[in-house]
């Protein structure tokens, strides 16, 4: 089956007390730190914390799972996957969705492979297509059963042939159970500098410049969490008031929120 994600037991704990929402808050907050400095699996619970239940906001989801994919997370890439084809927090984009799927299904998930049949299947890339099902029926995934049915009927027998063989081939390319290994942990520059405003800034950096992930003080205490190109804010992130209001959560571009733009000069922000 798909590649499973075990959270921790604090999701359960806070679900069933409700007066757990202090506690889960400053779990939000430790997850946010470690995600900041690069730890793939901090960015993986966010994905899921903000991708449904109370806390819910696709963008954010999308913006953490992003993260984790990039690193390698099979699970994040098969959510990316799945938000480009149905236009989860994003515009529908069936090339993304294909590339994320393919990702995933190279590192063996199995969940995404059915994804990637779908987009090739789209494609009228048929034959590749029964192939990945075949290989998820193979590796003992039950949800591709009747896809792969479905998809063999559409096949003439030679297909059929071309189709199994293609699923064996792809096999050979999986990583095995003795390399089948975390990814490699990644370590980012992290700085922690004094702009030109006064504010104080921890997070990534690239010349010297907040970029990435971070968190932006500002003298008067207002703080900013979230995305940074070329030392402004870009993407998603979060602003909150010197008493630790939300002020505003959404997408960022040239260091304004997009929601507060004159029309004309809206863009649409990179999610990297």
């Amino acid at each position: 089956m798909g590649n499973l994600v075990r959270l921790p037991l604090l999701f359960a704990f806070v679900f069933l007390c409700p007066n757990a929402g202090g506690l889960w808050g400053q779990r939000i907050t430790d997850l946010k730190n470690k995600a900041l400095e690069g730890d793939v699996d901090s960015q993986l619970q966010l994905g899921f914390v903000y991708s449904k239940g109370p806390r819910e906001d696709r963008k954010e989801a999308l913006y953490w799972m992003t993260m984790a994919a990039g690193k390698g997370m099979p699970s994040a890439c098969r959510y990316l996957g799945f938000a480009y084809l149905e236009g989860r927090g994003t515009a529908q984009n069936k090339n993304l969705a294909k590339k994320w799927f393919a990702m995933g299904s190279r590192k063996g998930d199995t969940l995404s492979m059915i994804g990637l049949a779908e987009c090739l299947s789209k494609q009228e890339e048929r034959i590749e297509s029964a192939a990945w099902l075949h290989l998820a029926k193979d590796l003992g995934e039950p949800r591709s059963l009747w896809r792969l049915e479905q998809s063999m009927t559409r096949l003439n027998a030679m297909e059929k042939t071309k189709a199994k063989e293609e699923a064996i081939k792809l096999k050979t390319t999986l990583p095995t159970g003795s390399s089948r290994q975390a990814p490699e942990p990644f370590v980012m520059k992290k700085s922690s500098l004094t702009l030109q405003d006064g504010s104080s800034y921890r997070g990534a950096t690239q010349n010297e410049l907040p970029h990435g992930f971070g968190e932006r003080i500002s003298p008067d205490g207002e703080i900013y969490q979230g995305s940074f190109q070329e030392g402004k804010e870009e993407g998603y992130g979060t602003l909150f008031s010197p008493q630790g209001l939300i002020v505003y959560q959404g997408l960022w571009s040239k260091g304004n929120p997009v929601d507060t733009l004159p029309e004309t000069e809206k863009e649409k922000p990179k999610i990297d």
